[in-house]
């Protein structure tokens, strides 16, 4: 083989005392409040973000709920929304051509949401809310999971309820669980989501080891460079007698079958041993965002100023706290650019997470382009300087095949 990347394009920022820590916890008897209330706002603890999202949803349900949101959202997020409210009624906030502003807020009659989702480890600026959110008095949600930093509980004033996921490569990390600060001033959204979660059917624990003895194999593949490095070499070597197995045709398949929630049966609140891993690691956040951001800077640092603009119109200098390396191709390039990465036993995947409404978007193709360009590079998180410049190399070696002629 040649020169080899032992990373996946995902991370699970722990150590292997604190992967066992979870199943240890699966043993606790100890109860914990599903609430945390602060001075300013409340922390609201859940089964997962998703539940605690479609508990939201449901709880302002109506025949005709009116929401303004973000073009794109992770997918849990954009069916949850499909699911409570009416195409026609699904409202797009327009974005500036980088995707990291809001350009502008649809001229609406009425509206009952704002449901913003932040990408790319930075926080939009709610600010251009202000006006709207006076006008409509409605809900500001914001999913902060690929959010900025946590030293903020919300990304601005603008924002009522802020979402959070604690599983697998989220931060703080308790592989499970979600949780949401809800400002004080809605005494009465609190007072009622603790009280929705009090009466959902608590998680078995049974449910619980299953689903941590089924992350083993991606703690090992995602975080031992040894495991990877063997994982590699036997994908390298089964492409040897069938073409069709390549880096990238499994790095598919296994992101495809190895989902890390439960796309169903999430309404749930969670078990003892769950509860115990969150508050544990609710403080945690910093060490992980640590973890993330390190490598960052030195990955950008690596680009001319033209290049971060063309490869990372999002990038404001801010160093990443999650730990998707995303890259922007150009629509037409990414199957040459997955293949290319391929080739050289890099690991990287075509926009697994991030998706549109199922509405039309004739208005809006410059979102469908920027959408369908989102590339999965490997996770810096758990690689080395070496490895680093090997990667950005690849990228402008790419880079200057295809644009000799600009």
């Amino acid at each position: 083989m040649k020169y080899v990347i032992k990373t996946p394009p995902d991370y699970l920022p722990l150590s292997n005392r604190d992967f066992v820590r979870h199943f240890a916890n699966l043993l606790s008897k100890k109860k914990y409040d599903f609430s945390i209330r602060y001075k300013r706002f409340t922390k609201v603890i859940g089964y997962s973000c998703r539940s605690l999202f479609d508990m939201i949803m449901d709880y302002f349900n109506n025949k005709d709920l009116v929401v303004a949101t973000t073009p794109i959202h992770h997918t849990s997020f954009r069916d949850i929304i499909e699911k409570y409210v009416k195409p026609e009624n699904i409202h797009l906030i327009k974005l500036n051509d980088k995707f990291n502003e809001i350009k502008e807020v649809p001229d609406l009659k009425k509206c009952d949401l704002v449901i913003i989702t932040h990408l790319f480890g930075q926080d939009l600026d709610l600010s251009a809310l202000s006006e709207f959110k006076k006008k409509h008095k409605c809900i500001v949600i914001e999913d902060r999971v690929q959010g900025g930093s946590l030293d903020k509980k919300y990304s601005h004033k603008n924002a009522d309820i802020s979402l959070y996921s604690m599983a697998m490569d989220k931060r703080p990390i308790a592989l499970g669980g979600g949780f949401m600060y809800i400002d004080n001033r809605h005494k009465k959204l609190i007072i009622d989501f603790e009280e929705i979660i009090k009466n959902l059917p608590v998680e078995k624990p049974s449910t619980r080891f299953k689903q941590l003895l089924k992350k083993i194999p991606t703690y090992l593949l995602y975080n031992s460079k040894a495991f990877a490095f063997f994982a590699i070499g036997l994908i390298d070597l089964s492409g040897f007698f069938n073409k069709a197995i390549s880096i990238l045709s499994v790095a598919k398949l296994y992101r495809a079958s190895n989902p890390r929630f439960l796309r169903k049966g999430y309404m749930l609140k969670p078990s003892p041993g769950l509860l115990k891993s969150m508050y544990e690691n609710f403080h945690k956040y910093k060490e992980v965002e640590n973890v993330y951001t390190k490598n960052y800077e030195f990955f950008f640092s690596c680009f001319s100023p033209k290049l971060l603009s063309y490869f990372f119109p999002w990038y404001r200098g801010e160093s990443s706290v999650t730990p998707y390396n995303t890259i922007q191709i150009e629509e037409h390039l990414v199957n040459q650019f997955l293949e290319f990465l391929s080739d050289f036993y890099i690991s990287g995947l075509p926009n697994p997470t991030y998706k549109l409404f199922n509405i039309s978007y004739d208005d809006y193709p410059e979102i469908v382009k920027f959408n369908n360009g989102i590339v999965y590079l490997p996770c810096v998180a758990n690689m080395t300087k070496e490895e680093i410049v090997y990667l950005t190399n690849k990228i402008k070696e790419f880079h200057k095949i295809h644009n000799q002629t600009k």
